[in-house]
C-alpha cells in the first residue's frame, strides 16, 4: 500500500466518522430542546446567536477529519499503530481543534471590546466554550474515534 493510499483511506473515513458525529450532535441537541416541541429541537441551533459558529465549527470540524483521517491512515496502515488509540487520539483533535478554531468567531465578534475590562474575553469565548464542547463531545468521540480506527483497520487485510 503507498502512502497516497492510506492517506485516501483516512480522509474518505475521517469525513464519515465527521458526519456520524455532526448527526450525533444534532440527535443529543435536538433531545435536549426537545422540550420546546419537535420543530424547535430539530431547528436547535435557531434559538441562539451563535450560527455562524455552528456553521463555522461544521466546516472546520469536515476539514479537520479529512486532515487527521489522512494522518491515522498512514499511522494505522503504512506505520501499524494500535488503530483504538489512533482512532480515539484523531477524534479528540478534531473535536477540539474545531471547537477552539469556531471558538475564535464569537471572540472576535463580542470578546474584543471587553480586553481590558473586568471581564476576562478570552475565558468566556475561548477556554469555556472548547471545555463544554469536550467534555460534552468527549464519549461520542471515543467511540466514533473507535469505530474510525477500525474501519481503516479493515481496509489493510483488503489490500494484501
Amino acid at each position: 500500500m503507498t502512502e497516497r493510499e492510506a492517506k485516501k483511506i483516512g480522509s474518505r473515513q475521517g469525513l464519515l466518522s465527521v458526519g456520524i458525529g455532526l448527526l450525533t450532535a444534532q440527535i443529543l441537541m435536538m433531545w435536549f430542546f426537545s422540550q420546546h416541541g419537535i420543530i424547535q429541537g430539530f431547528l436547535w441551533f435557531t434559538t441562539f446567536r451563535y450560527n455562524l459558529n455552528v456553521v463555522i465549527g461544521a466546516i472546520i470540524m469536515l476539514l479537520s477529519g479529512h486532515v487527521f483521517g489522512q494522518i491515522a491512515g498512514k499511522a494505522i496502515l503504512l506505520q501499524k499503530r494500535n488503530y483504538l488509540l489512533i482512532g480515539i487520539v484523531c477524534g479528540l483533535a478534531v473535536l477540539t481543534t474545531s471547537a477552539f478554531l469556531a471558538s475564535w468567531i464569537a471572540f472576535f465578534q463580542e470578546g474584543i471590546p471587553l480586553l481590558g475590562t473586568n471581564d476576562d474575553p478570552f475565558f468566556d469565548y475561548i477556554y469555556k466554550p472548547v471545555f463544554w464542547i469536550v467534555c460534552g463531545g468527549i464519549l461520542p468521540v471515543v467511540f466514533v474515534g473507535m469505530w474510525f480506527g477500525r474501519q481503516i483497520k479493515k481496509y489493510e487485510t483488503r489490500t494484501k
